[in-house]
């Protein structure tokens, strides 16, 4: 079964239970609980902690957390905590909770870490055998490369996915998206695009199909750009990281 956000909230209630907390747990509680789990995965996010949390424009305690099993202790505990202060009992939290939370968000953050991508320095050369076509450049070219963070999207090559760029935030009151543009450069396609229902999104489906003989090394990227109903102009840029898998 999916683990939903409603599970989150509950194991993190259990948590405080066990401390000691004797108040059960109202539906206003519920909200005030789902607002500190899309804060926490939030700053998570920002932090590079990825782990595929469902970010939605309208939270909903039913929806699927996103979370996977091994970091939902993680998410849990530390959610308990942040919740000790609603229930009156932030000025004595239980030290073994705090323990348990430290312990957890320490793994999480270990086993999510970025290792940063290492290539040739501009100053390395090539080598005398690489330089059979190429003879006038006889140092290795620094490359773009896409940033280390949650906001790059992963691809491997020959996969297609669907994506949703939200601009709810930078809509103001009742304006919507009236027009926009898409585009790809070296190593994706993008085969489907639309704006949404609600018209504050753009949703799009992405190829990745690697990059060419000319910019092999080049960043792939999706630019979009959208125009309110009010004349606004909004201008994203959405990296990708493709990769090959090698099976030897």
């Amino acid at each position: 079964m999916s683990y939903l956000k409603a599970d989150c909230v509950s194991n993190a209630y259990k948590e405080l239970r066990i401390s000691g907390l004797t108040v059960s747990p109202s539906a206003e509680h519920d909200g005030i609980a789902l607002r500190k789990l899309e804060g926490i995965a939030n700053q998570y996010f920002r932090r590079n902690i990825c782990v595929g949390y469902n970010f939605e424009d309208t939270p909903d305690i039913n929806s699927t957390a996103g979370i996977p099993v091994e970091f939902q202790a993680a998410f849990e505990e530390n959610l308990a905590v942040e919740l000790f202060s609603i229930f009156g009992k932030g000025a004595s939290p239980d030290p073994s909770l705090i323990r348990r939370a430290a312990g957890k968000y320490s793994y999480l953050s270990g086993a999510t870490a970025i290792v940063p991508r290492v290539r040739a320095s501009g100053r390395m050369p090539i080598g005398s055998g690489n330089e059979r076509y190429n003879s006038h450049n006889r140092f290795y070219k620094t490359a773009a490369t896409a940033p280390l963070g949650c906001a790059t999207n992963k691809m491997i090559i020959g996969d297609i996915r669907d994506f949703v760029e939200h601009f709810d935030s930078y809509l103001i009151d009742a304006e919507v998206i009236s027009a926009y543009t898409i585009e790809a450069n070296t190593g994706l396609t993008v085969t489907l695009d639309a704006i949404s229902v609600s018209e504050t999104d753009i949703t799009y489906r992405v190829e990745a199909v690697g990059g060419s003989t000319n910019n092999p090394d080049g960043l792939s990227q999706i630019k979009i750009v959208v125009t309110t109903d009010d004349g606004r102009v909004s201008t994203r840029l959405i990296s990708f990281e493709l990769t090959e898998v090698d099976i030897g």
